[in-house]
């Protein structure tokens, strides 16, 4: 069996001369005329390597490359190299574990690109934790819609009027690395959306910049932001802050304008739009009955409109919603004319749903039902959206001195004790609130003859 020396002098002869190990096991051979500078031997090959310890350190083995790939010369070469930079304090093997690390963090960096953080969001958060409602995903695809390339009118104010001053394409970010993203780049974009021409005008109030729709999206790119960083702790591995917070700094935001816009019940008005509403009926009964019994259950369009006739306690006289605004499941008494209304749907059923409505795709009548609050202000001369029914009853209750925590229960605003047990407890005080806004907007329509 052959015996390998400790160390000897390299020469290309005694290298070739040293036989490949026989066992399998790898055998060290150091070269006499450069310290640290070795030969190891195995059963398919002899590698060139270093090997030094540094101080205050382990020892450190760098492999240089296999003899025949390289030759002793250049093995000799990147010895020198490597054992000088050991001695320097260059860890070579540091710096290939941190490039490696820092390219492996790279290509993380470029497949995380803001689709894909609007889409974690979306999926792992509003789906996954919030249930997906289908007015929030929709807010969603319009957010990416901001994001993506777009070309937009800008306008600019003469006087008291704004007017077209120039068309500009913001870039798509969608497919860019959400931390890319700059705090500079946020607040220029969203200022441009200030001053941006809408797609729709309001014809009441002439060319004006977009409102509001372009801060939701931002506010939902917020959100997206804040989401991901604890989760992939990016402040404290990255020291990476959520660029959107530079529009808090800079005081961008702007405030909704307060809507006031409702039924004022102590007017002629609403007489002229409540029987207009009864009237409708020939025309489109189950748009009719769902705009009545929205503002008698004081209910959102996204409860209202999809409730499903299963949810209908005929017997109680109870409607259950289930998942609210607020996350939360309720049981809703009925006032009077509510329940001639939903047993008036149940009998005329085409469907599942309490407001079947054969041309909507989704089955029920549609949520905002804009173009019948448009015949309806036709015919009363009124305009109001479904948001505005909530108003209008709310102000009932209030003007009738309703209790405050049975007045927030019926609008369903959250509290810590919205439940059965606050339900079943106040039962009887909770549905003659509703009876009593009910019979104060009958009386106050005066011809109670069509009910």
């Amino acid at each position: 069996m052959y015996s390998y020396p400790k160390k000897s002098k390299f020469t290309q002869a005694v290298i070739d001369a040293f036989p490949l190990s026989a066992d399998g096991k790898q055998i060290t051979v150091y070269d006499l005329g450069l310290p640290g500078f070795a030969l190891r031997i195995g059963a398919s090959s002899k590698t060139f390597i270093v090997y030094k310890r540094v101080a205050n350190g382990a020892p450190k083995r760098i492999t240089l490359g296999k003899y025949g790939q390289i030759t002793l010369a250049q093995a000799k070469t990147l010895a020198q190299q490597k054992l000088a930079d050991l001695t320097s304090g260059i860890d070579p093997i540091d710096i290939k574990k941190t490039k490696r690390l820092e390219a492996k963090k790279s290509a993380t960096h470029t497949e995380q690109t803001l689709e894909w953080l609007l889409d974690e969001y979306t999926n792992n958060h509003l789906i996954g934790n919030k249930g997906g409602k289908d007015g929030t995903l929709k807010d969603m695809l319009l957010t990416k819609e901001y994001f993506s390339e777009k070309k937009i009118t800008l306008l600019k104010k003469v006087g008291d009027t704004w007017q077209v001053n120039k068309t500009a394409v913001l870039s798509n970010w969608l497919d860019r690395p959400f931390r890319e993203i700059t705090r500079e780049e946020v607040k220029t974009r969203f200022q441009m959306f200030s001053v941006a021409k809408p797609t729709r005008i309001i014809k009441k109030n002439g060319l004006q910049p977009i409102t509001r729709t372009h801060q939701l999206c931002f506010k939902y790119l917020n959100s997206a932001y804040n989401y991901i960083i604890p989760i992939l702790e990016l402040d404290i591995k990255e020291n990476f802050h959520n660029p959107v917070d530079v529009l808090s700094a800079h005081k961008l935001w702007k405030k909704a304008g307060v809507r006031t816009n409702m039924l004022e019940f102590r007017k002629e008005e609403f007489s002229l739009w409540w029987n207009a509403l009864i009237d409708y009926r020939e025309h489109n009964e189950v748009v009719s009955d769902y705009i009545m019994l929205s503002l008698l259950q004081c209910g959102r369009s996204i409860d209202i409109a999809p409730l499903l006739l299963k949810n209908v306690d005929f017997e109680l006289e109870e409607i259950k919603y289930l998942n609210t605004k607020n996350e939360l499941t309720y049981k809703f008494p009925v006032s009077k004319l509510g329940m001639q209304i939903l047993k008036r749907r149940r009998d005329n059923a085409i469907n599942e749903y309490v407001f079947g409505y054969a041309d909507s795709d989704s089955g029920h009548v549609p949520k905002d039902c804009k173009f019948h609050f448009a015949n309806l202000h036709e015919l009363s001369g009124k305009l109001i959206s479904h948001h505005d029914l909530r108003r209008t009853w709310a102000t009932a209750a209030s003007w009738l001195d309703i209790n405050e925590r049975i007045y927030n229960f019926l609008l369903k605003h959250k509290m810590n004790d919205v439940n059965e047990h606050y339900l079943m407890a106040n039962y009887d005080k909770i549905k003659q609130a509703l009876q009593k806004v009910e019979n104060m907007f009958i009386k106050q329509a005066k011809d109670t003859a069509k009910l």
